[in-house]
Order: C-alpha cells, then structure tokens, then sequence
C-alpha cells in the first residue's frame, strides 16, 4: 500500500537518498524547502509521513507542528546531526513522533519508513 511521505528539507544533496529509499520502500515523495511550503502542500494534499530535518533553515517546527491537523495528523519523524543535542531535545519536546541522529535517519531509513507507515508510531 503506497503512502504519502513528505520531506522538509533545503539540503539539496540528500534529497535523492531519501527519494530512493521511499520509492524503494512503494511510496510517493513530495519535498519542501521551507516551514511555509510544507504547510501549504499539507494543507492541498494531506500525507501519512512527514520527515523533518532539523538542519533546514527555515524550520520554524513549533507552527509547523501547530498547523497540523490532529484528525489526520501524520507521523512525524525529525533528524539532525547528533552534536545538536538540544536541537533534537527540543523536537521531541515539540511533540514529534520520533527524532533520530542523521546518521541513524540515513541508515536505517527503510526500517523507519516501514516501521512509522506500517506499523505503531513510536517515540
């Protein structure tokens, strides 16, 4: 069953990575490069996924996260490099669903992808 994903991010060069991996994994990608254009794609074209990197410039995650609609709110998974402790802190504080290292996102990002579409959300 094919699933909704879109990625916030402006890191033009991971792009293609995380576009592999979802239509690997039988899934549709939508990619937006800021807070703005994410909220408004959601808005047009609700998805089941959205991935978050933290690194965007942009990102302004808490009216990101307050312009979700909770009735069909999708999973939210954030990434970002592993030395920004608090930045990761804080995403999980804001209330997404799972916040990993980036190394850990550009790993093991099928396992993920198939983990928060396919079964339980966790944290």
């Amino acid at each position: 069953m094919s699933a909704a994903v879109h990625l916030l991010t402006d890191d033009l060069m991971f792009i293609p990575r995380v576009t592999g991996a979802v239509e690997a994994a039988g899934h549709a990608l939508q990619v937006s490069g800021s807070t703005a254009a994410v909220i408004d794609a959601l808005a047009a074209s609700p998805v089941q996924l959205l991935l978050i990197d933290l690194s965007t410039r942009s990102l302004d995650l808490p009216e990101l996260l307050d312009s979700l609609c909770t009735e069909s709110r999708p999973a939210v998974l954030a990434y970002g490099p592993h030395v920004q402790e608090d930045r990761l802190a804080a995403a999980r504080d804001a209330g997404c669903d799972l916040v990993v290292p980036r190394s850990r996102f550009s790993g093991e990002l099928p396992a993920l992808l198939s983990s928060l579409l396919e079964g339980p959300t966790s944290g």
